[in-house]
């Protein structure tokens, strides 16, 4: 009924169905090339793969490796707009990672009135956010006064600060 070439195809037919298509058909797996992809920190020397972030150590500088296989650097800036005589306050340990090793920056502000001088002290951050304030409050005495005068009686209220 059935001739031999017709036997073989079914024959083939049913062994591919009992053992699964995938496992019939070869597959070409040398092919695949998988390849890890880093960047390399010129400076440092050190390798970092696709994302990864480390803080160079001395310079509070943060490294990342981006998918384009380029470093990304973020360093310490002054910030801008500050107000004052400003100066910059190192961190109190290099040794942190970024931001956390970027110096704090301290800004002075004097006004002068009647009585005194007030003194403000702003404190911020390398991003320039304001961290901490502190108000002074100098009051001249008039040295050439003579006690039991009249001068001697205070009128004016005192001034109270809370920060």
């Amino acid at each position: 009924m059935l001739n031999n070439k017709m036997k073989s195809t079914l024959i083939a037919i049913l062994l591919l169905m009992l053992f699964g298509i995938n496992q019939a058909t070869p597959t070409n797996r040398s092919s695949k090339h998988y390849s890890v992809q880093f960047c390399a920190d010129t400076y440092s020397g050190r390798q970092l793969y696709v994302g990864e972030i480390f803080t160079r150590p001395g310079q509070c500088i943060r490294v990342q490796c981006l998918g384009t296989l380029q470093l990304w650097e973020d360093s310490c800036k002054t910030p801008a707009g500050l107000k004052g005589t400003c100066v910059a306050l190192p961190a109190s340990d290099a040794n942190l990672d970024y931001p956390k090793c970027c110096p704090l920056y301290e800004c002075k502000t004097y006004e002068s009135n009647a009585r005194g001088e007030v003194e403000q002290t702003h404190t911020y951050n390398h991003s320039g956010k304001l961290i901490q304030t502190n108000v002074a409050e100098v009051v001249f005495i008039n040295k050439n006064r003579r006690i039991g005068s009249s001068a001697d009686i205070l009128t004016a209220p005192a001034r109270k600060y809370q920060v």
